[in-house]
């Protein structure tokens, strides 16, 4: 085992020690409101790691990096301005909203994790002697080594988890450190500084799950769409850092048509993604498409905080559209938007500037034709060299091999050809469908009276 992290060393001389003094607490109504607020704010068992997220990038940190640990998930990060201990201890007891947005998103994510679920964290900043740290009921101050950075650091386990068989302690850190991950991967590829979870980038559209790279989605165009929508700060990642975890086959990922330049101010990006996996057929693997829902993604201070399917059938090529949620109404949490006028109007924008963008995309696969054609020569090269050679021999068994190469090379590229047929016709499936796509009327059409009777 690795040595003890500053958390989990304060959580052990705690328990030996006794309870240290409070650095704060409750006053009694404060308490209910907060617990409230804490049980019923954040919908999700991980969902409190998008809110750190968003503390990190509106507090204008250059990066953050997240490592995880088998006793709890560390953040590290460097914001220009580190928040106060002071600062941060009366906004955390404090159930009103923060006039600081990062630190409001950082008090109701530990909210979530802390008060409601128990579970300790440890908050370590450039310039205070002490760090913080939740226990349980109260934040505690204790000794600190000198930081460079931010250091924020959730427990795996609650409070009353301290004890218990080794194994099933590691069991349930590791699949905390699962769902973490999974959160990450689910909603903060749109993060828009760096994002590095043990030295891998997650920050890039490319990582979009289902329509991002991998073994059975492959992007044909990422577009950069300008407008008069709010700005939407792209994934730095986005633009080659990043590296899919699980590549798909080369061939089908050159479809990929490589974004020409990105205006410098984007109102909409996009994915149009194909959709094909291998499948097992007799002794060979063939490829085949399946149909995936479009959807349009809102996001907020670098994580999804909402998203709608686009009303439109499925096909084998779909898209992924990725729309700035600043300055619309949204419940406390700020991940879920309300339907309202604002929301629609912007929807209906989104659509109008995708709409030409995707008028003019097309979609080949080849250099998978030409890949498989030149297997097929090679193939029925040899075989044809057999044939020959054995003519000489047994001249039936010979003509009968001379056939197999033949058609072995005639019929090369047949598949590659089938699939790229069916691909097209996605593509214009998805054409047509968001062609004849209509957002509702915000208001009835107007109509100017006539005159007289």
């Amino acid at each position: 085992m690795g040595r003890p992290s500053e958390l989990e060393e304060f959580l052990r001389s705690q328990l030996d020690e006794g309870a240290k003094d409070s650095s704060g607490q409750f006053t009694l109504s404060r308490e209910k409101a907060l617990e409230k607020l804490a049980a019923y704010s954040l919908q999700g068992g991980q969902t409190w790691v998008l809110k750190v997220i968003q503390a990190v990038v509106v507090s204008g940190a250059p990066e953050l990096v997240v490592r995880q640990t088998g006793t709890d998930t560390e953040f590290h990060f460097s914001p220009p301005q580190p928040w106060e201990l002071h600062q941060f201890e009366a906004a955390f007891y404090d159930p009103e909203v923060s006039p600081d947005r990062s630190l409001d998103h950082l008090k109701r994510g530990l909210w979530s994790v802390s008060v409601h679920n128990m579970r300790p964290f440890m908050l370590a900043s450039p310039g205070w002697s002490q760090a913080l740290v939740w226990n349980g009921k109260s934040l505690q101050r204790a000794a600190v080594a000198e930081r460079q950075t931010v250091l924020l650091a959730i427990s795996h386990r609650t409070v009353y988890e301290g004890k218990g068989l080794p194994l099933l302690r590691n069991l349930e850190a590791a699949a905390g450190n699962a769902a973490v991950l999974t959160e990450l991967r689910d909603r903060a590829y749109v993060c828009s500084i760096p994002l590095k979870l043990d030295n891998r980038r997650l920050d890039a559209l490319q990582a979009c799950p289902n329509y991002g790279a991998s073994k059975t989605s492959f992007p044909v165009y990422l577009g950069f769409l300008p407008g008069e929508l709010p700005e939407l700060p792209i994934p730095p990642g986005t633009m080659g850092e990043y590296k899919p975890i699980i590549a798909g086959d080369s061939a089908v990922s050159k479809i990929f048509h490589p974004s020409v330049h990105m205006p410098r101010r984007v109102a909409v990006a996009c994915l149009i993604t194909a959709h094909l996996r291998e499948v097992q057929q007799g002794k060979v693997l063939v490829w085949e498409t399946y149909a995936q829902q479009s959807t349009l993604f809102w996001v907020r201070d670098g994580v999804v905080v909402d998203w709608e399917f686009l009303k439109s059938s499925p096909a084998c090529v779909s898209c992924a559209l990725f729309v700035s949620a600043e300055g619309l109404a949204s419940d406390l949490t700020g991940l879920k938007l309300a339907r309202g006028e604002a929301y629609q109007q912007r929807y209906q924008e989104a659509l109008g500037a995708f709409k030409p963008f995707l008028s003019e995309a097309e979609l080949s696969l080849a250099a998978m034709v030409e890949s498989q054609r030149l297997s097929g020569r090679v193939a029925g090269g040899v075989l044809l060299v057999g044939a020959l050679a054995l003519g000489f021999m047994v001249p039936i068994w010979g003509l009968f091999l001379a056939g197999g190469a033949l058609a072995t090379m005639s019929q090369s590229g047949a598949s590659a050809r089938a699939l790229e047929l069916n691909l097209k016709r996605g593509l214009e499936l998805l054409k047509s469908e968001i062609r004849r796509l209509r957002v509702k009327p915000l208001a009835p059409p107007y109509e100017p009276q006539k005159d007289g009777p």
